[in-house]
C-alpha cells in the first residue's frame, strides 16, 4: 500500500473547504518525512532520520489542528497544541481507534523527541514513526470526511424537510425495520452524496451523508456510526439505528457482485447474533441515484430479519 496516495485520495475527495490547506501541508510533511527516509537509506546520512521524525511531528499537530476545525467546529488558530489535544479527548470528540492512534504516535514519538533535544532517531525508528502518524492521519481523514458528508447532508435534508415528511408519513408509525427501509429507498432515489471529484463518494462520506439525512427526516431515531457490538469483541456495524427498545444494524456496501454478495449476508448475520440485535439491512449502494429491490429473509438462531437493498435491475433473485 502507498500510504502517501491513500492520504491524497482521501483528501481529493473532500468538499473545498478552509480545512483542505492544512490537511494538504500534512500530506506535505509526510512525503518529506519519506523523503528523509530515503535519503538516510541512500547516503548513510543518519541525521536524516531524525529529521524524517521532526516532520513527522509537524503531520501530527497539523492532522489534529484540522481535526479540531472540522469536528469541535473551532479555529485552531492560536491555540496551543496541548489545549487542542485535551479538548478532543476530554470531550470524546475522537473515534477510540483514532483515539489510539494519537496515544501511540504521541507517547512514543512526539512526546521523546519533543521534549529532549539531545536524541537521535535510527532508520526502523525514522520508518515507524512515518507509518504511525499515516495510520493516524488516515483514520483521522475518515472521520473528517464523515462530519463533513454529515454536515451537507443534514442541510440539504432540512430544506427539504416538508416534503420528506409527506413522502415518509406513511411509515412513521411502523416498526422500526420497515421505517428504515423506507428512508433508505429515499436516502438511494433522492439523497446520494456527490463528490468534488471524478470518484465516487468514500464509504465514509456515504456513513456521514445517511447519518445526516437520517437525522434530519426522522429525528426520533437514535444514529451510531461505527457501532461498537459486543465490548469484547473488534466488530463494528456501519450504523446502528435504534429507537426505544427496537434496534436494527445497518451494513453498507459500495458495489454488489454476485461472488460477493453471500459473504456480505454472512457478515451481517455475524453482526446480528454477536450484538444480540435481531433486525438488520444490508445495503448496496447504487452508482446513482435509483430506486431500490427488496429482499427479506430471516436469520436462524435470533428470529431476526434481514432486508437486503439493491439497485433496480442488480438480479439478486
Amino acid at each position: 500500500m502507498n500510504l502517501v496516495d491513500t492520504l491524497r485520495k482521501k483528501i481529493d475527495v473532500l468538499e473545498d473547504g478552509d480545512y483542505v490547506p492544512g490537511l494538504k501541508a500534512v500530506l506535505l510533511h509526510i512525503e518529506t518525512a519519506f523523503r528523509h527516509l530515503s535519503r538516510g537509506q541512500e547516503t548513510d546520512d543518519e541525521t536524516a532520520f531524525t529529521d524524517a521524525i521532526y516532520r513527522t511531528n509537524q503531520a501530527f499537530e497539523g492532522s489534529v489542528k484540522e481535526a479540531y476545525r472540522v469536528l469541535a467546529g473551532q479555529d485552531p488558530a492560536k491555540k496551543r497544541p496541548f489545549d487542542i489535544e485535551n479538548y478532543l479527548e476530554q470531550n470524546n470528540i475522537f473515534r477510540s481507534r483514532v483515539l489510539s492512534q494519537l496515544t501511540t504516535y504521541r507517547t512514543e514519538w512526539r512526546n521523546p523527541s519533543a521534549h529532549d533535544y539531545k536524541l537521535d532517531f535510527d532508520e526502523s525508528e525514522a520508518f515507524l514513526a512515518i507509518v504511525s502518524v499515516s495510520a493516524f492521519a488516515c483514520l483521522l481523514l475518515d472521520q473528517i470526511a464523515e462530519r463533513i458528508a454529515y454536515t451537507r447532508s443534514l442541510a440539504e435534508a432540512e430544506a427539504q424537510k416538508a416534503v420528506l415528511e409527506a413522502s415518509l408519513a406513511q411509515t412513521v408509525n411502523a416498526d422500526l425495520l420497515i421505517r428504515l427501509t423506507d428512508l433508505l429507498n429515499q436516502f438511494c432515489a433522492i439523497h446520494l452524496p456527490s463528490t468534488s471529484s471524478s470518484s465516487k463518494a468514500t464509504e465514509s462520506q456515504v456513513i456521514g451523508a445517511l447519518h445526516g439525512f437520517l437525522s434530519s427526516a426522522a429525528p426520533e431515531l437514535a444514529v451510531e456510526t461505527e457501532a461498537r457490538l459486543d465490548a469484547d469483541k473488534p466488530f463494528r456495524a456501519d450504523l446502528l439505528v435504534s429507537r426505544g427498545g427496537e434496534k436494527v444494524v445497518i451494513e453498507i456496501k459500495r458495489r454488489l457482485m454476485r461472488q460477493n454478495y453471500a459473504n456480505a449476508v454472512a457478515q451481517v448475520e455475524h453482526y446480528l447474533l454477536i450484538g444480540g440485535v435481531k433486525d438488520g439491512i444490508l445495503l448496496f449502494l447504487p452508482d446513482a441515484p435509483s430506486d431500490m429491490e427488496r429482499i427479506d429473509t430471516t436469520i436462524a438462531g435470533v428470529d431476526g430479519r434481514l432486508v437486503v437493498l439493491s439497485p433496480v435491475g442488480s438480479k439478486l433473485r
